[in-house]
């Protein structure tokens, strides 16, 4: 046996003891919405809340949300007060702390909820349809699911879990896009796309000394393996200064350090470092006001669509249509740079193994390509 699924036991192990305790009854009407995938995963969905909870389904409940702790601030400044209740998950502790993984879920169990709504297309065994399974609602809406965070010998956890479940048009859907489609199916009319913040409401947190013309280098990334060298960054950079005059905006969390201490020692032209100096509500503000965004396949890139800003993010092709390229009646100024092999991929429309994530590296985007596009985008512009 191996570890992981050594590990996978000890969660059910967990999950029995949760679910078989004695619990008060209830017979209020109350509805959990579960959505703890990542920050770009939110920024994609966090719209749609507010047609949820006044749809028919939620009419007369008492509505809870269970989301990510790494987006609360996010979340905060848009729906501060529109849920009874809110649950924040820490992600890492859920996976790693037997004691908080068995509070948490005792804690949803207990709730007694009638309903839950899990708007998630990548389900998790171990995350979400976990808590899920915890709070044991006679009605659980969710999607049909695909297999990216589901293991070989996980398959058939889900296979009663769900009462609904609904399924998405297309297969190459952009995550946006599918979104619409699970919450129009709740709320039984067709909605509108959006993804866009208020920005008079960003504008409250302003970053002070912020140059006159500058763009934003995100060179970090959770994976080590969607990294794009830091010599990479540093011609893109190069080539603004040199011809724009821009300065460098280095952002990214604590985690980000070695790849901006990496970009900072190459580059050689002005620079200012923010890397795990702002939260998240104020690299919303720096984006906004960029000129534009350089950034592998991160959260960064729909933060910056979030806000209408200028995109050029590096891809390798994994989970192609779903979160790039950026359809042109989303935002028209993300730009999604792929290895030549995706592009050929593309053209002949030979895309299925990219539906999952794929081992191409990030490198093999050379930055004389992501400079043509850009080059392309401000030919006809006059934004610097």
């Amino acid at each position: 046996m191996t570890f992981d699924y050594l590990k996978g036991i000890v969660y059910n192990i967990i999950e029995f003891f949760v679910i078989h305790r004695k619990r008060h009854s209830d017979n209020k009407k109350k509805i959990l919405v579960i959505k703890v995938d990542e920050i770009g995963d939110y920024i994609l969905f966090r719209k749609f809340l507010t047609p949820i909870i006044q749809s028919e389904i939620c009419e007369g409940a008492i509505v809870h949300f269970c989301g990510n702790i790494a987006w609360k601030t996010l979340f905060d400044i848009e729906y501060p007060s529109v849920f009874a209740k809110h649950y924040w998950l820490n992600k890492k502790l859920f996976k790693s702390n037997i004691l908080y993984r068995f509070s948490f879920l005792k804690r949803i169990y207990n709730e007694q909820y009638t309903v839950i709504i899990n708007p998630t297309f990548s389900r998790a065994k171990r995350v979400d349809d976990a808590i899920v399974k915890a709070a044991r609602a006679a009605n659980n809406i969710g999607m049909v699911r695909n297999n990216e965070n589901y293991k070989p010998f996980e398959m058939y956890y889900d296979r009663k879990l769900y009462t609904t479940l609904f399924k998405a048009g297309e297969k190459l859907l952009f995550e946006l896009e599918r979104n619409r489609q699970f919450a129009s199916f709740l709320c039984k009319k067709e909605l509108p796309l959006q993804m866009k913040f208020d920005l008079s409401k960003i504008n409250h947190y302003a970053v002070e000394g912020l140059p006159e013309k500058f763009i934003v280098v995100f060179p970090g990334s959770r994976s080590e393996h969607r990294i794009w060298p830091a010599k990479y960054f540093a011609e893109i950079s190069s080539f603004f200064q040199e011809n724009y005059h821009t300065t460098v905006v280095v952002c990214g969390a604590e985690a980000d350090a070695k790849y901006a201490t990496d970009f900072i020692n190459i580059y050689a032209g002005d620079c200012i470092n923010l890397i795990g100096k702002t939260s998240l509500l104020q690299l919303l503000y720096i984006l906004s006001k960029a000129y534009c965004l350089i950034s592998v396949d991160t959260g960064s890139i729909h933060l910056a669509a979030s806000v209408g800003c200028t995109t050029f993010g590096i891809f390798n092709g994994s989970q192609y249509g779903r979160f790039s390229p950026y359809p042109k009646n989303i935002e028209q100024n993300v730009y999604a740079i792929y290895p030549d092999e995706v592009d050929e991929a593309i053209l002949k429309g030979d895309l299925g193994i990219y539906e999952y994530v794929v081992p191409i590296p990030y490198d093999s985007v050379p930055p004389k390509k992501v400079i043509d596009i850009i080059q392309q985008h401000f030919k006809f512009r006059h934004e610097i």
